[in-house]
């Protein structure tokens, strides 16, 4: 009886001391620590992200105007290499594949329904002065809508890994060229600046992240096409003309509403 309320007393003053010190705070630091590093190493080896094959609309985007993005088919080459994609499922055994399935958040970016064929030129030589990420198409979305998209499937994306924790198994994401983009943006913490120097992907070009073993962090397998010095500057020059244009509008506009309010006072 005695021993039983001396080891009591002695847990009760282990536990005083452990509140009135932060080495409660660290050992709780340290559990915690040790399992997030635990979980990481135990999410999918690989995330490949893949762009779909060769559409019609990449042959011809005239086809926009006619037809919604969700119903444009693939080219006679998008069709072979959807083929060959097929092929490399039916290598593995349907043990391996654990499961497939569509996700609206990773479509295309929305151009506004129809594209307008007469504005085309218009639209396009804005876009590349201010920019893919933050260029909203008139009734649709900018880059940085897709952002919020790519934000919002990560999330379920981790959710996913970290509670089916497969270490040996793989992630393959068939999206499109912009959101494979600005999942890596969203994925690596980069700034819009970095997003604009990455060239699209070609027609079922790939992107693999892989787990490393040691912290669970993914790192880029992938060399990234960039551009240009002299498209970056180009850009920039597009950028800084658009803007006088738009100050000596402004400033055009401003002189003749005050030219007008004295030609009323003079009548």
């Amino acid at each position: 009886m005695i021993l039983i309320i001396s080891i009591s007393l002695l847990i009760l003053l282990v536990l005083w001391i452990l509140s009135q010190t932060n080495l409660c705070d660290w050992l709780c630091s340290i559990i915690v620590s040790g399992a997030k590093r635990y979980r990481c190493r135990q999410r999918p080896k690989r995330i490949i992200l893949i762009r779909h094959g060769e559409s019609q609309a990449n042959q011809d985007s005239r086809i926009y105007s006619t037809i919604p993005d969700h119903a444009i088919g693939l080219t006679e080459k998008g069709q072979e290499q959807a083929q060959t994609c097929e092929l490399i499922c039916e290598a593995f055994s349907e043990e391996k594949i654990l499961k497939i399935r569509e996700d609206p958040r990773i479509r295309e970016q929305e151009w506004g329904n129809f594209q307008d064929l007469a504005k085309r030129e218009i639209t396009v030589a804005e876009r590349q002065k201010i920019g893919r990420f933050f260029y909203r198409f008139g009734n649709g979305e900018s880059g940085a809508d897709v952002y919020d998209r790519v934000s919002l499937f990560m999330d379920s994306l981790f959710r996913e890994m970290d509670g089916n924790l497969m270490p040996n198994s793989n992630i393959l994401i068939v999206s499109h060229g912009l959101f494979m983009r600005l999942f890596l943006m969203r994925f690596y913490r980069w700034s819009v600046e970095r997003f604009h120097t990455l060239e699209n992907f070609n027609n079922c070009g790939y992107c693999i992240l892989e787990r490393d073993d040691q912290d669970g962090s993914f790192i880029l397998k992938t060399e990234l096409k960039i551009s240009s010095e002299q498209e970056l500057l180009k850009r920039k020059d597009s950028k800084e003309k658009l803007n006088e244009q738009n100050l000596n509008e402004e400033i055009n506009s401003i002189l003749h509403t005050i030219k007008t309010e004295n030609d009323k006072k003079k009548a």
